[in-house]
């Protein structure tokens, strides 16, 4: 099978990363499918591409964003005030900066389009930054300087974990849970959505679905919800509940249709550094 055009990805960031509309870009063509506006021609078109494929996409990435905002609202009531957020995608007017403004936020990710944009988005944002990061070798992120200018360890931190699980091996999740762990606070949570298998059988649009998204390196693994969760450990869950139950959604606000392309169950969940 060809390899799509917008299977590039992750070098090193410049500042004229995130305005080179050559390819499409992942993290661009996932800003315009949670309705965004740091995207372009080249990117809404192979997103259309995406969506022939799966047609719920849309609602599914969008869910996961509205999680995020919902979450970082109620770590904000209970007392968080600094946030790590690990593959951030494009920090679109939706993201952390806007629902929890005033807190210590530091975005990370591999992709240089994103970074690009995060850098100088926020250039001028002193409790702000955006850095390089792969969640693979997470000391790079915690020892940044960005990190260690802005995270204070004597107080907690919350740390989302959005847009990894999905594409990462159990083993490696561990070994990220186990780092961080390590390295936060007592009081500091996790947070994030568990993407894991649905209860259907996989419908046929379902490997058309992980083929394409493999060749745009992003190979997504789906796990059991329990197998997610061990993963985490000695993370401790507070809550783990369907998303729907979460954002206070309708049992029925995502259809059969909806699971027709890909089987899936979201799960908002939080863990406990104790």
């Amino acid at each position: 099978m060809t390899q799509p055009d917008f299977i590039n990805a992750a070098e090193q960031p410049n500042t004229s990363a995130f305005l080179d509309t050559s390819l499409p870009n992942v993290a661009r063509i996932f800003d315009y499918l949670v309705g965004g506006t740091a995207n372009f021609e080249v990117d809404r078109q192979a997103a259309q591409e995406m969506l022939k494929r799966l047609p719920s996409l849309r609602k599914w990435v969008r869910l996961r964003r509205a999680f995020i905002q919902e979450a970082a609202q109620l770590l904000r009531r209970e007392g968080f005030n600094q946030f790590l957020d690990l593959a951030s995608g494009m920090p679109s007017d939706d993201h952390l900066h806007t629902i929890v403004a005033g807190s210590r936020i530091v975005y990370s990710d591999i992709n240089p389009v994103a970074v690009s944009y995060g850098r100088s988005l926020f250039s001028e944002r002193e409790n702000i930054a955006y850095i390089r990061g792969n969640g693979l070798e997470p000391k790079t992120i915690l020892f940044a300087p960005e990190v260690l200018k802005l995270i204070r360890l004597d107080e907690p931190v919350a740390i989302g974990l959005n847009g990894l699980q999905l594409f990462i091996a159990p083993e490696q999740m561990r070994r990220l849970a186990q780092t961080l762990y390590d390295w936060a606070p007592d009081g500091s949570k996790l947070f994030l959505v568990f993407q894991t298998h649905g209860e259907m059988k996989n419908p046929d649009g379902y490997y058309d679905f992980l083929e394409l998204c493999r060749q745009a390196n992003l190979p997504i693994r789906l796990h059991t919800l329990e197998d997610s969760v061990e993963a985490l450990k000695p993370w401790h869950p507070t809550l783990v509940e369907p998303i729907t139950q979460f954002l206070g959604l309708p049992a029925d606000f995502i259809t059969d249709s909806d699971r027709s392309g890909i089987n899936m169950a979201f799960f908002a969940a939080f863990l406990l550094k104790q």
